[in-house]
């Protein structure tokens, strides 16, 4: 799927469903695009609406476990399952997010 960098602000979160999977997708600015599954690997908790952002964290506030956007290790938490992330290419002002 295809979206337009211009559309998203800095610290912005949207949720997107590409191929029926919840996508969230986080821009920190510059280039920093990440895309993770919206749900929690801990209980299913909606991140789009639960999750907050701190540096190149997220944080399920369901049960506060801190997973890393880089890498999307379980870092501290109610979980050690790791957030599923998505590949992202960037192409002048275009996102292409690469869901299988």
């Amino acid at each position: 799927m295809r979206l337009k960098k211009s559309d998203f602000k800095v610290g912005e979160k949207k949720k997107i469903i590409i191929n029926g999977k919840e996508i969230l997708i986080i821009y920190l600015g510059g280039d920093k695009f990440y895309a993770v599954n919206n749900r929690c690997p801990h209980l299913g908790c909606d991140l789009s609406k639960v999750g907050v952002v701190i540096r190149e964290e997220l944080i399920c506030q369901c049960h506060f476990t801190h997973f890393s956007l880089k890498d999307g290790k379980a870092l501290k938490g109610a979980t050690k399952n790791p957030l599923i992330l998505y590949p992202i290419k960037i192409e002048g002002d275009e996102i292409e997010i690469e869901v299988k």
